[in-house]
């Protein structure tokens, strides 16, 4: 599950990097009014909250109807292979629409986007993990309230650092963007050749890899809006459709689904981990 999350995390930033930030222009995040700033990364971060706490909702009502209605469970398990086929497709098509269109979606439509795409990710993501969770552990719960807590904390340092750093991190974009190349093929290799050492070694490194991204990703954030949604005709100057703060709008959407992203992964990653020691 998570390779899709992979594919999606690799395609989102370069079409988002390349359609509206050029690094050559990189703005100095000091040149733009704090207050402005941390308001808008309030709304990115809402806004991933919202999305996370949408696929748990989801995922719970699944179960619920699993356990509450026989019609909806013989519905899911006589067709579950094409109903996550088709979630994963949709899926698909859904980051790749925020993330092209960012300067031309009408602000609903990406935000109506980004719920729907949370949604459906509590079906092939959420419903799965804790599938996972049921099969592998005793306390399935608690272990994945402890998968939560542990991701959450450091998914919040490692987007604090991300936002107070000085270090231009944009430069590390390709570096990022290998890693995530090298774990996809690492992981197709491990389906074939297997091994417990192999395995470790693709949980520890995708958990740094997107530890590393979300800090990557929250140094970003700002200085794209810096660059675009506070800069003078910014909106027209990539030929944007929406106005300046239609833009700012859609640019927190994206944000707030690339870091969703990551925190997922993370997630993901510390379960698989958890799973090994148990």
């Amino acid at each position: 599950m998570w390779e899709q999350e992979n594919a999606q995390q690799t395609q989102q930033p370069q079409q988002a990097e390349q359609g509206y930030y050029q690094e050559e222009q990189y703005v100095d995040i000091g040149m733009v009014e704090a207050d402005a700033v941390n308001a808008y990364m309030a709304r990115v971060f809402g806004w991933m909250f919202i999305g996370l706490l949408v696929t748990a909702l989801t995922t719970v009502g699944i179960l619920w109807g699993i356990n509450n209605v026989l019609a909806f469970e013989d519905f899911l398990f006589w067709n579950l292979g094409i109903i996550m086929i088709v979630a994963i497709v949709v899926e698909l098509i859904l980051v790749v629409t925020i993330s092209s269109r960012v300067t031309k979606m009408n602000p609903f439509t990406a935000k109506f986007c980004f719920i729907l795409y949370a949604a459906l990710n509590g079906l092939t993501f959420g419903f799965v993990a804790l599938m996972f969770a049921y099969t592998v552990f005793d306390n399935p719960m608690q272990t994945v309230g402890m998968a939560f807590g542990i991701t959450s904390v450091a998914f919040g340092a490692m987007a604090i650092f991300g936002m107070i750093t000085k270090t231009d991190l944009t430069r590390f974009g390709n570096l990022f963007f290998m890693g995530l190349m090298g774990l996809v093929i690492a992981s197709v290799a491990n389906w074939f050749v297997g091994g417990a050492m192999l395995d470790l070694a693709i949980i520890v490194f995708g958990l740094f890899l997107f530890m590393g991204l979300t800090a990557y990703h929250s140094h970003n954030i700002k200085h794209h809006y810096a660059q675009i949604a506070l800069s003078e005709n910014g909106a027209e100057a990539v030929g944007a459709r929406v106005d300046q703060q239609g833009l700012a709008s859609n640019l927190a959407i994206t944000g707030a689904l690339t870091l969703y992203l990551a925190f997922i992964n993370m997630f993901m990653f510390i379960l698989r981990l958890l799973a090994r020691r148990n």
